[in-house]
């Protein structure tokens, strides 16, 4: 018996996140026993407590990604 495999596009779960990335943060997330909320939560903290500081992480991550 053959087996077939189907890839399946991962479907927006959100309107501003796209849906590979819910998926990746939602499986790691799952992995270290986290809740997605709290992790947005602590990130929106931290965001708040230093913009300058984070947009600058940010930036840095998206340079290393990117390259």
């Amino acid at each position: 018996m053959k087996e077939l495999l189907t890839l399946n596009e991962t479907k927006p779960k959100s309107v501003i996140i796209e849906g590979n990335l819910h998926s990746r943060f939602k499986i790691l997330c799952k992995g270290k026993s986290l809740k997605i909320g709290g992790v947005i939560e602590d990130l929106i903290s931290l965001y708040l407590d230093n913009p300058k500081k984070i947009q600058g992480l940010i930036e840095e991550t998206k340079e290393i990604n990117y390259k």
